[in-house]
């Protein structure tokens, strides 16, 4: 059973997730692929003045990245970030990929680990016209379990760039999962991902 808002797979549960409180499916979607026809630069622009100049493009998570580490004596440290993004404008596919991830890990007293992954740049197109959007606001959370776990969680909220030489682009994170998980003795793995956002085209100033 896989649960269709965090993407997480549950061997032999049923009923609900977990994290999400969301009913579990047997099995999620298919990813939304690329379509191969390409939608010129000149009527993307067109469009855009058509519409007053702005088009919003709502996204969804549909690859996620995840890993944990460990060091002595007892350092937990997770990082998880969103891989890919697809969404659609009309029926023109919108397709985003993490091209660098942001890593950084902190330790707490006394075993407290805290690992932190987030979308650093992206790269893609919107109808085959390319896109590129690097963060601008990241934002961190750290929480603590019994009896020295440590949970770090962070996650680009915003994302801003070009869409070729008239159009700027802007990416505004507006769901985000959160996930804990411990191993003995003490080590905790703490990991956040950006889940969904909506892509913002407007013409450029």
């Amino acid at each position: 059973m896989v649960c269709p808002k965090c993407r997480c797979e549950f061997v032999g549960w049923s009923g609900e997730c977990p994290y999400c409180k969301v009913p579990l499916v047997e099995a999620l979607p298919p990813v939304l692929h690329v379509v191969d026809v390409t939608l010129p630069y000149e009527e993307l622009v067109a469009r855009m003045e058509q519409s007053g100049g702005q088009l919003r493009v709502d996204l969804s998570t549909t690859d996620v990245g995840m890993r944990r580490g460990r060091s002595f004596p007892y350092f937990g440290y997770g990082f998880a970030w969103a891989k890919r993004m697809q969404g659609a404008l009309d029926h023109t596919a919108v397709d985003l990929v993490t091209a660098e991830i942001g890593e950084d890990r902190k330790r707490g007293f006394p075993y407290s680990g805290y690992g932190f992954a987030w979308v650093r740049r992206m790269e893609g197109h919107v109808g085959g016209n390319q896109v590129t959007l690097t963060a601008t606001k990241v934002e961190r959370e750290t929480s603590q379990g019994f009896p020295y776990r440590g949970y770090g969680f962070a996650w680009t909220r915003e994302m801003a760039g070009q869409c070729g030489p008239q159009l700027h682009a802007s990416l505004s994170i507006t769901d985000v999962v959160t996930r804990r998980r411990w191993s003995f003795p003490y080590s905790g793995y703490g990991y956040a991902w950006e889940n969904g956002g909506s892509l913002v085209l407007s013409l450029a100033a």
